[in-house]
């Protein structure tokens, strides 16, 4: 049997019981015929994944998915996210032969944002009030306006021409289409859950991976005819999963993002154990990327939603106090496996946090040479030829220091200035209304995790795709404020109750009838 078969009725097998779990956790919210088109896309995406004997072939199918799922979908904007992680997240070179050999480098995720988003941001743009700037639209928009001028040191025509759509793709086109679709709490949370619903069956593909040393989607990547620089990447002897992110930091990223907007999910009805299954299965996926920075990450939501409610808290923590002594007490052999892997306390890997200490340094060097515009060039730089990994490459694994280096600290100042902004308001307006609705403190601590794991990871594969859509979820949330409804209608406005010291039901009145909305997983 060919690899790619067998690859793809491995990764069948393993998303199913995945894919029931996320049918269980997204019925409530968005209905099983929603549901069966969500999954039914995931499905038909993958067998063109291995079935495709190059990109072409992906890209044509994926086209033609693409306008069903217009025609057919609630909000076509969801299966973006269903969709944006279904196969490796390679750059491939798309030009017209003979004339430009290579105008812009493709994958997975922009071919749905120009097949996706495109038109419906074309649609959004004919309304008036979608056009009008507001506080974070300024700044992301005058950051988008300063990369593009410093595309034009590049010199080449052709150069300029295949980078700046690029950023036009990856920055603005999801940042207005999510800013402006999303205009009730249901929307919010049905972005979500699409992050949930799309990453589960990857996590369990990821434990798979590190369970049979085998990166089960490279099978794909050798028909697309990629050359990866590093194809099998391993700590402490176990291979870093990374599916189709292809890098294992990517992957770890992806599995945090989706656990920390579980932990934000607002439904209707209550989950019950389908919670904890999800979560565990993205905890797996997570713990497979045997990345650190993701790890800390999820540790840094999870420490910002327990400070956002103490009580609760204070009752988690008594009710693990068993197992933890329990653990204790067995000390089973991967304790120690696990504990040798934490940053700062075991021993695994010491030089990848040697590496990261002499990076900052030679840079800072480098950026005191081009302090406001940065360079383009700047790996050809001495001290940054130094930092030349076995692999042949200038690793730099962290997001603000890139920036940094390629854009100066002009381009830093407005990259933080945006996330900033977007942090200090979500802050605000969760200190001012506590919506049970939306979990504004929910969508600040995953966006507070985002902003810190970036710090140990260069913005690769699927890491953008990941943040920008999610800082045009947070805007859309500014935008809306406290008034927010849960649905996008006159007549249904949303009413909070609390209960003592647990979580507040919302009732949200319908014509001869009351739905009840509980916080994920929680009880009265």
């Amino acid at each position: 049997m060919p690899e790619y078969l067998r690859a793809l009725i491995y990764v069948l097998i393993i998303s199913a019981p995945a894919l029931y779990i996320a049918g269980k956790v997204a019925v409530p919210l968005i209905g099983e015929t929603e549901f069966r088109l969500w999954r039914n896309c995931w499905v038909v995406a993958t067998f063109a994944t291995f079935l495709s004997r190059s990109f072409f072939e992906f890209a044509v199918a994926l086209a033609i998915m693409s306008i069903y799922i217009h025609r057919n979908a609630r909000q076509p904007f969801l299966l973006y996210i269903i969709l944006m992680f279904v196969a490796p997240c390679v750059p491939v070179g798309v030009g017209i032969p003979g004339v430009f050999n290579r105008i812009i480098d493709l994958d997975p995720p922009r071919l749905l944002e120009i097949t996706i988003l495109l038109p419906i941001a074309l649609k959004l743009w004919r309304e008036h009030e979608n056009r009008e700037l507001h506080g974070p639209d300024v700044v992301v928009t005058l950051f988008f306006v300063y990369i593009c001028l410093l595309a034009l040191r590049l010199g080449d025509i052709n150069s300029i021409l295949r980078v700046v759509p690029g950023y036009f793709l990856d920055i603005l086109l999801p940042y207005f289409v999510f800013s402006r679709s999303l205009r009730s709490a249901l929307a919010v949370n049905q972005v979500l859950l699409a992050f949930v619903v799309s990453v589960l069956p990857l996590a369990a593909i990821g434990f798979f991976e590190i369970w049979r040393n085998w990166r089960i989607y490279y099978v794909v990547v050798l028909q697309w005819d990629v050359v990866l620089i590093t194809v099998y990447l391993f700590r402490d002897g176990l291979l870093r999963a990374a599916t189709t992110s292809v890098e294992s930091i990517a992957f770890g990223f992806l599995c945090m993002t989706a656990g920390g907007c579980l932990l934000a999910l607002r439904t209707p009805k209550p989950l019950g154990i389908w919670r904890y299954a999800a979560l565990g299965v993205l905890m797996i996926g997570l713990l497979s990327s045997v990345s650190r920075g993701p790890w800390l990450g999820f540790a840094l939501c999870a420490v910002v939603l327990m400070m956002t409610n103490l009580r609760a808290s204070m009752k988690l923590l008594v009710g693990t106090v068993p197992g933890i002594a329990a653990l204790i007490f067995v000390h089973p052999p991967f304790i120690d496996r696990f504990t040798n892997l934490l940053p700062f306390v075991g021993s695994a890997d010491k030089g990848s946090e040697t590496y990261r200490s002499r990076l900052f340094e030679n840079s800072m060097i480098v950026i005191e040479r081009y302090p406001l515009f940065g360079s383009d060039t700047f790996v050809s730089e001495p001290e940054m030829q130094t930092m030349i990994q076995g692999q042949g490459i200038v690793d730099v694994v962290n997001t603000y220091l890139q920036i940094s280096l390629h854009y100066g600290l002009i381009g830093l100042l407005l990259f933080v200035t945006f996330f900033g902004v977007l942090s200090v308001r979500l802050g605000i307006l969760f200190w001012k209304n506590k919506s049970d609705i939306v979990s504004y403190d929910g969508i600040l601590a995953l966006l507070a995790s985002m902003l810190f794991t970036i710090a140990t990871s260069s913005s690769v594969s699927v890491i953008p795709y990941i943040y920008w859509p999610f800082s045009g979820l947070c805007a859309a949330l500014l935008a809306r404020g406290a008034g927010i409804e849960w649905e996008f209608s006159g007549n249904a406005r949303a009413r909070m109750k609390s209960s003592g010291a647990g979580p507040a039901q919302p009732s949200i009145p319908s014509p001869g009838a009351v739905r009840k909305m509980r916080v994920l997983g929680a009880r009265r």
